[in-house]
């Protein structure tokens, strides 16, 4: 199937990478700055090798300011000679007063909150919280801004969970409720087709969601 148009100036792929596992473990940790741990450097670093090896190639690097982000994204694009930029707005969503909660505590905690905010995010927010409809708003912008003018034909994009949900919204049109159910492993690869024609619209593909997902 042919997804560009006649229109069509130029395709770009981009590879949405989420971080590995940082110190810590799992936990609600939209703001706070946790660096990688070494099983999470070691998934970044066979995640990346994997699709190496299996012909990707990348023109640049683009990461989320966190440091489980862009700690990793600056060793690869220094071991690759790749540019990178770092992007304040692809930073995680902000979850108020569940950050630092392991899912279990969050759910004891406030299991109302929790049912209600798988139910539709976007109608409920942790108090304290960066309200959904905001952030997914300042992650569409993010990646317009990339797609407006892009480093290469060929970008990966260190950044979070979160991130990666609000992605399948902006471009295949995933229900924020239902990118909520698509599960994001640490590591996890996921790749988009952008076909962007002259007058600066495009038109988006899903090529693969968590491959590479850095488990040997």
């Amino acid at each position: 199937m042919m997804f560009g148009s006649p229109a069509e100036q130029r395709k770009i792929t981009l590879d949405l990478i989420r971080h590995g596992e940082p110190e810590g473990g799992v936990r609600y940790r939209g703001s706070i700055d946790d660096p990688l741990s070494e099983s999470g450097w070691q998934q970044m670093r066979f995640a990346t090798e994997q699709a190496m090896a299996a012909g990707t190639c990348w023109d640049a690097i683009i990461s989320s300011p966190m440091q489980r982000c862009q700690a990793f994204a600056s060793e690869l694009a220094q071991a690759r000679k790749l540019p990178l930029t770092v992007q304040p707005d692809l930073r995680e969503l902000c979850f108020g007063e569940l950050e630092g909660l392991t899912p279990k505590d969050a759910w004891a905690q406030y299991p109302e909150l929790l049912q209600r905010l798988w139910e539709d995010p976007e109608l409920h927010t942790p108090p304290g919280g960066e309200l959904f409809t905001e952030f997914s708003a300042r992650i569409s912008a993010s990646l317009d801004q990339i797609l407006a003018s892009p480093p290469g034909d060929h970008i990966l994009v260190v950044v979070h969970g979160g991130v990666i949900r609000s992605a399948l919204s902006h471009f295949i049109h995933l229900t924020p409720k239902d990118s909520f159910r698509v599960d994001v492993p640490y590591a996890g690869m996921t790749r988009f087709k952008i076909y962007l024609e002259e007058d600066g619209q495009y038109n988006a593909a899903l090529s693969f969601i968590n491959r590479f997902n850095g488990k040997p």
